[in-house]
């Protein structure tokens, strides 16, 4: 068993059982049962939307049972039927318990769509891992591509992540009618430039500055970082026409447009400058974006519950996860200290950026249309410590294989 996935692990599956069994209140016993859900026999109607999310929810579990049942680096030929059996298990569990909720309905196509996300999880883990190998094809493409050391993997997660905040829920659209709703916003701005949004347009400039200045110290030929940056982002940004409930912003555009200046300016930079500016803009890109007069919420109140808005509407809730993850999880990785010194949780430092969201999501109770939650401080806390933790393990890992 590899050791150094299993609190990632336990964390996902309180994760999953949290959103599985919530509100976690109203517990009576199953007039019918507890295994009356438990047939072959199909539902009525079967929600798309709920599938989706049942399979994407336990894709990171399937991944980490992977990497939980393999031994080091070595190939395990039980990790994948494993890490199988364990997501499944997980899943009837769930269900089984679902049925002492009166609001969850538990669903044999629940518990089918659970262990196929399970089962892509732990393909993607075997297939990274025979990559993975020293001669494996993403080893050689790792060597010519990203910079040495954990620090470009981390980059290129992070960018993934952002990638997956902007394309959240994952849903293409490809008829007429949903393009057109997805350039709506562009078109009526450009042709009323009054209705233009300064401080979105400021925060998309930071977010989008910042992940530029990580894409630099990611990719190992940093000329190239550049236009590769500017071309990703600009295929992001408009495919996000092509996504259900997406759109296309003047806003993201301008924001774009203006980033590039500053990127090419930073490239002449030292390291240091370089990763210091990607963390303040970092900064004040969420600090905008969470001052910003909102368009709904109800005012005056505070939610204590972590992640109720994102499991009241689980499939566009996972676009608002990943937003609130990848700015810290990039702020994490600039702010990380060289390969030079030790590579250890800042344990301080995600103190204090704690207590400075929590502070600004409670200042969102005097602003218009917002809805602070406890949400946002969580996962900027989780956001900021997992790149840290993994690059301790990563130095831990270097250091035995040097002195073995």
């Amino acid at each position: 068993m590899n050791r150094k996935a299993l609190l990632a692990t336990l964390i996902c599956v309180l994760l999953i059982a949290y959103a599985s069994l919530f509100p976690l209140s109203g517990w009576r016993l199953p007039g019918s049962g507890f295994l009356a859900w438990c047939t072959l026999k199909l539902p009525g109607h079967v929600s798309k939307s709920d599938l989706l999310v049942n399979v994407i929810a336990y894709v990171p579990l399937g991944y980490l049972l992977f990497r939980l049942f393999r031994i080091d680096k070595r190939p395990a030929p039980l990790a994948l039927p494993c890490a199988l059996v364990t997501g499944s298990a997980l899943s009837f569990a769930m269900e089984l318990t679902q049925t002492a909720l009166p609001d969850r309905t538990p669903s044999i196509v629940d518990l089918g769509a659970n262990t196929l996300g399970t089962c892509a999880g732990a393909l993607l883990a075997l297939i990274w891992q025979r990559a993975a190998l020293p001669q494996g094809a993403l080893s050689r493409w790792r060597a010519s591509f990203l910079a040495a050391g954990s620090r470009g993997e981390l980059g290129l997660a992070v960018l993934l992540l952002w990638l997956c905040s902007q394309w959240a829920p994952f849903v293409p659209q490809l008829d007429l009618g949903g393009i057109k709703n997805g350039l709506k916003p562009l078109w009526y701005t450009a042709n009323d430039l009054s209705r233009l949004d300064p401080m979105q347009a400021a925060t998309y400039f930071c977010y989008l500055a910042a992940l530029g200045v990580l894409a630099q110290e990611t990719l190992r030929r940093r000329a190239l970082a550049l236009p590769l940056f500017s071309l990703f982002a600009a295929l992001v940004l408009c495919g996000k026409i092509f996504i259900l409930g997406r759109q296309l912003s003047l806003e993201a555009l301008a924001g774009l447009f203006a980033a590039v200046p500053l990127l090419a300016v930073a490239g002449l930079l030292g390291e240091k400058s370089r990763r210091l500016i990607g963390c303040l803009l970092i900064v004040t890109g969420f600090a905008l974006y969470e001052l910003k007069p909102g368009a709904g919420g109800l005012a005056g109140v505070f939610g204590w519950v972590p992640f109720q808005g994102q499991l009241a509407h689980e499939l566009t809730g996972f676009g608002s996860i990943f937003e609130g993850i990848w700015p810290f999880a990039a702020l994490s990785v600039l702010f990380a200290p060289g390969r030079s010194k030790a590579q250890a949780p800042q344990w301080l430092g995600a103190a204090a950026l704690f207590c400075l969201v929590f502070a600004l999501e409670w200042l969102q109770l005097s602003i218009p249309g917002r809805s602070p939650e406890l949400t946002q401080p969580l996962l900027a806390l989780a956001g900021y410590l997992a790149p840290a933790l993994y690059l301790r393990c990563a130095a831990n890992g270097a250091r035995t294989g040097a002195a073995s």
